[in-house]
């Protein structure tokens, strides 16, 4: 399969008709969604409410009446516009998510067109309109639906101009778009290493290289500029968020599980009330396991590899809420209570689109090998984020969209027998099944267990 020699977005009236439907169909699931789930704040989700509801009552960006940097401004602020100018109701905001969704399902279409086909591109843009999780995200006060789009934005203006060509305008929009992203996502900051892995790749110069690496850099500085300057000037440090250092001990001590768990007994950071010195303390005693406990730290990273690719618990669990699992004794209590039946729909076409897009990584002919370049090097660079820090289902959701398309490659790959079946890659394919498979059994014996 070869790139589309049409670089233009909609060049047929067939395409524009079928981009539109799965456009409209789209935009009613997610619609229905909206006021069928009335999804409550037990998250993330909560603290950005409250965030954002300080700053329209005049208190400043602050939680519980103290200046906080604890949570990244891009989400809480673009809540504080919606209060401000909606009043403080959640409907304006999930309205917003379903347009930035539908953004994702137009991003991923044109991105399928630019690399491999139109064909390639609308079976994506359908998919992703269909998706059940991407469908139910829209319901939640959370960054991952526009962050998605950011993302997604982000791999077309590489994909756009994958050698640097178009000069300073691509690099500073990539740039650009890279720190607004990371106000909402911060593990999206070195993301730009991938777009030079992958110009490498392509062939691009050493000095060009250099050269936009400066340009989107500094691009992403002034961006991030003014919260910077923010968190100087109240905390007297150079930093994005303060919660740093308490992700990577979550994920690396030695009762981590792999996934978020905060404990309130013999957890050497609740006792510290200061962020900053918390985030310190969370770093210097993760390094101290690490170095100390090479061998437990290595099956916390399995677990992570395991959660990573898990079943979204936490999405099915906002489905079927019940006040009583808001604090419960022990997660696998409430795990075990969920409807089978949701799992099955929400997970089914998940295990569809991770198999089929990872043999079409692997198994992809060596004229789109360059292209998976990249998609697994995101895929790659997204996973390795997590497990340095901890995981969870939700994380992976913005490169499910990726995913996607890689998947719907795959399809028409396989239709057409044009996939490498050589010996290591069909190997390598066979070896991550296996891990995905013994991660999901690992789930099924815990919640049997209880």
């Amino acid at each position: 399969m070869t790139t589309s020699a049409d670089h233009s977005l909609l060049s047929t009236r067939t395409e524009r008709r079928v981009l539109l439907a799965a456009l409209l169909v789209g935009a009613a699931l997610r619609l229905w969604a909206i006021f069928a789930y009335q999804s409550p704040l037990i998250s993330d989700d909560k603290d950005y409410d409250a965030i954002a509801r300080a700053v329209v009552h005049g208190d400043g960006y602050s939680f519980e009446g103290k200046p906080t940097a604890y949570r990244l401004p891009g989400y809480p602020l673009l809540l504080a516009g919606s209060y401000a100018l909606f009043g403080e109701r959640y409907g304006p905001v999930k309205a917003l998510q379903l347009i930035f969704d539908e953004l994702s399902c137009l991003l991923l279409f044109a991105i399928g067109k630019r690399l491999f086909s139109p064909k390639v591109g609308l079976v994506a843009a359908w998919v992703l309109a269909l998706f059940p999780i991407q469908i139910l995200y829209v319901t939640h006060l959370m960054t991952e639906t526009i962050f998605t789009a950011m993302l997604l934005l982000i791999v077309w203006l590489a994909v756009r101009d994958p050698r640097g060509e178009g000069g300073l305008s691509t690099d500073i929009a990539i740039g650009v778009s890279v720190g607004v992203a990371v106000l909402f996502r911060s593990p999206v900051g070195l993301f730009p290493l991938v777009i030079f892995l992958y110009r490498w790749k392509l062939g691009v110069r050493s000095d060009r290289l250099v050269r936009s690496a400066g340009v989107i850099f500094l691009a992403m500085f002034v961006v991030l500029s003014p919260w910077l300057v923010r968190n100087y000037e109240v905390f007297h440090r150079w930093t994005v968020t303060s919660n740093g250092g308490v992700n990577f001990w979550i994920g690396n001590h030695e009762h981590a599980s792999g996934s978020y768990s905060f404990p309130s007994v013999d957890n050497p950071l609740a006792v510290v009330d200061d962020d900053f010195e918390r985030s310190d303390l969370g770093v210097k005693l993760a390094f101290a396991f690490i170095l100390a406990h090479p061998g437990e730290e290595g099956a916390i990273v399995a677990k992570k590899f395991a959660h990573f690719f898990a079943a979204d618990y936490w999405l099915m669990m906002t489905m079927e809420f019940r006040p009583e699992w808001a604090h419960p004794a022990h997660a696998v209590t409430v795990f075990r209570q969920l409807s089978l039946l949701h799992a099955v729909v929400l997970h089914l076409p998940y295990i569809a689109v991770l198999l089929l897009g990872t043999f079409a990584v692997v198994c992809c002919p060596g004229t789109d090998r360059n292209t998976f370049f990249l998609f697994g090097g995101t895929f790659l660079y997204w996973l390795f984020i997590h497990l340095i820090y901890f995981a969870d289902a939700r994380y992976r959701f913005p490169i499910v969209s990726l995913l996607i398309l890689s998947a719907a490659y795959g399809w028409f790959m396989v239709r057409e027998r044009t996939f490498v079946a050589s010996r290591p890659r069909i190997l390598i394919f066979s070896l991550l099944v296996l891990l995905f498979v013994a991660g999901w059994v690992g789930e099924i014996v815990i919640l049997a267990r209880g």
